[in-house]
């Protein structure tokens, strides 16, 4: 069983456990800033001490939404000692096939995942109210 995080696309979280058999992942509305939160709300303390590791979409997205999703599964896969893989947004759309990937090893673990933005974040100019 394996945590599944998705913050790419903009005001939309996937997020659930994805096994061999199941693939219990749901979409929630809201911001991606409060994704930790809703892991532990969603999934539980408990249950992400069982999980083999963490699977997350490292992008192509949005520079917010990519960031946080990554920043969190990096996060958690380093505080809880788990396996963590960065798969491409394509990757996700099909959760069994992904699920078949990882257990057949044809998707490496690796130590850190890094985000994939669609365009350069814009953070040097001002906001416009």
């Amino acid at each position: 069983m394996w945590l599944f995080i998705d913050t790419s696309a903009h005001g939309a979280i996937r997020l659930g456990l994805i096994s061999g058999e199941r693939q219990n992942v749901k979409t929630f509305a809201g911001r991606s800033g409060g994704l930790l939160t809703l892991v532990q709300k969603q999934v539980g303390l408990a249950r992400l001490q069982r999980v083999q590791g963490i699977c997350v979409v490292a992008g192509p997205g949005s520079f917010s939404a990519v960031r946080s999703g990554v920043l969190a599964a990096n996060l958690l896969a380093r505080l809880l000692k788990k396996k963590l893989i960065g798969v491409y947004l394509e990757q996700a759309q099909n959760l069994k096939q992904l699920m078949a990937q990882i257990t057949q090893g044809e998707l490496a673990p690796t130590d850190f995942v890094a985000p994939i933005y669609t365009s350069e974040p814009n953070i040097t100019r001002p906001r416009i109210e």
